[in-house]
């Protein structure tokens, strides 16, 4: 008889917090010990061959199939099946190459030259988790089984968006697995864990789904209410869905930095558990492992603030690509693009987000050839331009209006876009990046609001043809782990509670005439949680007052204790504005280091926030990704050989061109690299608290 070969080990442990030292910093000074925070481990080990760390088992090959990999019961999909379809997304290689991923950078790239082999990287998956429930934060380190022990390393990868804990294994990961090093990622305690109030479907931490009562507390999330209020809910409101960001009513932006930090701990202690042969003689810690917190979007907002909460040196560098961060106030600090100051920087992403919802429906009109404007009522559209005329400065004043007539309002709501901050080019993205979405969960996340108290007549569910929510298929919960952003399951979508004829999706809600109008109600709300005192209405202060609260905890201050730093931005990112984020925190990072800031700010022009080669977008726009993977080699170069960083600058790339759908294939030649001696025209510089980029 021949015994089957059983490709992964997995070892599962659970934890009772009672038994564990009671601070943090028992994780240091007993680096074996893990942390006290950490309520459930469990470990599995890869071969490289069945199933491994970087492509769960598909190789780069099978990261490449264009076809999502299926589960053998799309009804019941196992955790592994989910994680191998996560791995999968989170690699993007099923784009093609012609906009250079997976052939000038990517998963499958190192140092400019294609991985050797299929890309299976053997090892030790740990997936922890911290804490119970809604204030649940997930994590997964990866251990590679050729771990450079006598050079230990660390990449600590936090979760990009409100994306599952994997989201960064084809970017970051892979990067620092190629080294040899260990790998730390974790959700934020974001994610996309979610609570159907209609089936009381949930979903665990290994992101299986289940009923709530048969998952208990293994649950990820649920909505914190009692079996009466969720049988009232769901009879008044059927269908809907609460979800983590959104409803946990913990706040999770408040702690990203110290989320990042703990998953730096609970390497750390692993490797000490685990990994002892051949490790250096004190063992790994923060004096002997090289540590760089990393990542994108929001992950790399997490990685920064990181570096800001880190006083005890475990980490030893910060890379970030398009952070998005809510910084401190400026106090004086300015930004300069050529020889004009920024009328706008450093306003959060609810306030800016909460204004370019208002204004983008009608600014879009000014763009009749950008991505999406087939989809655009063109009436409703106009009718939001008229609805924004009035006393607010921040949008179109009836001085302004009476000006240009109707026909120029769409201008001016451009033009009141530029006021806010945003580039003038990225007027031709402002509709792809039209979301009530962002501000509403961010909104509700501050607030600490329940899915009850559906604030500003905003809720989540499945919709059926018409609009009208309607019930989840097993299957789609099932799936959430892997398809889901962060927000309500796929294809859930955001609701108006309170359109004329009923609950509707926001994307059809109907204004108080019964015609569609975006759902000017709703925004209008979230405008003034966001900005407190425009238009003012008294049942609405005591919110406003918490998402006051709950933002100022999540603000970042610029000083990064010394830490070595490289920011990439791109200049027309219209999710994240570079003047509401990087470039301000250029100033902030300079004014806490007394002039001698550390931070390294990369802007690259014809990028933006999303790599993507859809048509309209292939043929304007380089991929930022290929400048964080190079960011991240200068950054290992420093840490590893001393090898200086590149002063903060302006690079100036080209863009493919061609027609809409039909660019060339990107080359080197539109990408030059990151200069380590810029021309004195593309220099970047701070000086008297002035953040000065050429044009």
């Amino acid at each position: 008889m021949t015994r089957r070969r059983r490709p992964a080990l997995v070892l599962t442990v659970l934890l009772a917090a009672s038994a564990l030292p009671a601070t943090d910093a028992a994780a240091i000074e007993q680096p074996s010990r893990l942390p006290p925070y950490i309520t459930e481990l469990t470990s599995i080990r890869y071969d490289g061959r069945a199933d491994d760390l970087l492509t769960a088992g598909l190789g780069f090959s099978g990261l490449r199939d264009a076809t999502p990999p299926a589960p053998a019961d799309p009804d019941q999909p196992t955790a592994a099946e989910l994680r191998r379809r996560a791995v999968w997304a989170s690699a993007g290689l099923f784009v093609g190459d012609s906009g250079g991923l997976g052939r000038l950078y990517g998963p499958d790239v190192e140092g400019g030259r294609p991985v050797p082999g299929d890309g299976r990287v053997a090892g030790t998956e740990y997936r922890a988790v911290a804490g119970r429930g809604a204030a649940s934060v997930s994590y997964v380190v990866q251990v590679p089984a050729d771990l450079d022990r006598a050079r230990p390393c660390v990449v600590a990868a936090p979760a990009t968006g409100l994306a599952r804990v994997y989201s960064m294994t084809g970017s970051a990961g892979a990067w620092g697995l190629h080294r040899r090093c260990a790998v730390a990622y974790t959700d934020k305690g974001m994610g996309p864990a979610f609570d159907d109030l209609h089936s009381g479907t949930v979903m665990a931490y290994d992101g299986t789904t289940g009923p709530r009562t048969a998952v208990g507390g293994r649950a990820a999330f649920d909505a914190g209410l009692d079996d009466a209020e969720r049988a009232r809910f769901d009879a008044e409101r059927p269908y809907r869905v609460a979800y983590k960001t959104a409803h946990s009513g913990t706040n999770p932006q408040a702690t990203w930095g110290r989320d990042v930090l703990r998953s730096v701990e609970l390497t750390l202690a692993l490797l000490n558990r685990d990994w002892r042969k051949g490790a250096p003689s004190a063992g790994y810690t923060p004096a002997t492992t090289t540590v760089i917190a990393t990542g994108v979007s929001n992950g790399g907002g997490a990685a920064v603030a990181a570096g800001e909460d880190d006083r005890r040196g475990l980490v030893d560098a910060v890379v970030a690509s398009e952070p998005q961060m809510n910084l401190a106030p400026l106090g004086g600090v300015r930004v300069v693009q050529g020889e004009r100051r920024v009328p706008s920087a450093g306003l959060p992403l609810l306030r800016y987000g909460a204004l370019a919802s208002l204004l983008q429906p009608c600014a879009a009109l000014t763009e009749p050839t950008a991505p999406g404007y087939a989809s655009l009522d063109e009436a409703a559209a106009r009718r939001r331009c008229a609805d924004l005329v009035g006393d607010d400065p921040r949008l179109i004043t009836r001085r302004d209006a009476a000006r240009a007539g109707p026909a120029g309002l769409p201008e001016l709501a451009q033009q009141a876009l530029v006021r806010a901050g945003f580039q003038p080019q990225s007027s031709y993205l402002q509709l792809a990046h039209y979301d009530p979405q962002t501000p509403v969960s961010y909104a509700m996340s501050f607030a600490r609001a329940s899915v009850a108290d559906s604030l500003c007549g905003y809720g989540w569910a499945r919709t059926d043809a018409s609009g009208r929510p309607a019930p989840y298929t097993r299957a789609e919960l099932a799936a959430a782990f892997a398809t889901s952003g962060g927000r309500a399951p796929a294809p859930g979508v955001l609701i108006d509670e309170n359109s004329p004829g009923g609950p509707v999706a926001d994307a059809r809600s109907l204004g108080p005439r019964g015609i569609h109008d975006y759902n000017l109600r709703g925004e209008r709300c979230v405008y003034r949680l966001a900005f407190p005192g425009a238009d003012d209405r008294p049942a609405e202060r005591a919110w406003a007052r918490r998402v006051a609260r709950g933002l100022d905890a999540t603000r970042c201050s610029g000083d990064l204790h010394g830490k070595p730093t490289l920011i990439v931005h791109g200049r027309d990112d219209t999710r994240v504005p570079v003047n509401h984020a990087s470039r301000p925190y250029l100033g902030l990072d300079s004014r806490a280091q007394h002039g001698r800031g550390t931070v390294g700010y990369i802007e690259v022009t014809h990028a933006q926030h999303v790599d993507s080669t859809a048509p309209g977008l292939d043929n304007r726009y380089v991929p930022l990704g290929f400048y964080y993977q190079q960011a991240l080699d200068l950054m290992w170069g420093r840490l590893r050989d001393g090898a200086p960083l590149p002063p903060s600058q302006v690079v100036r790339t080209v863009p493919r061109g061609g027609a809409p759908g039909r660019a060339p294939d990107l080359e080197g030649a539109n990408v030059p690299p990151i200069a380590q001696r810029p021309a004195g025209g593309d220099l970047i510089r701070v000086a008297g608290g002035v953040v000065r980029v050429p044009d």
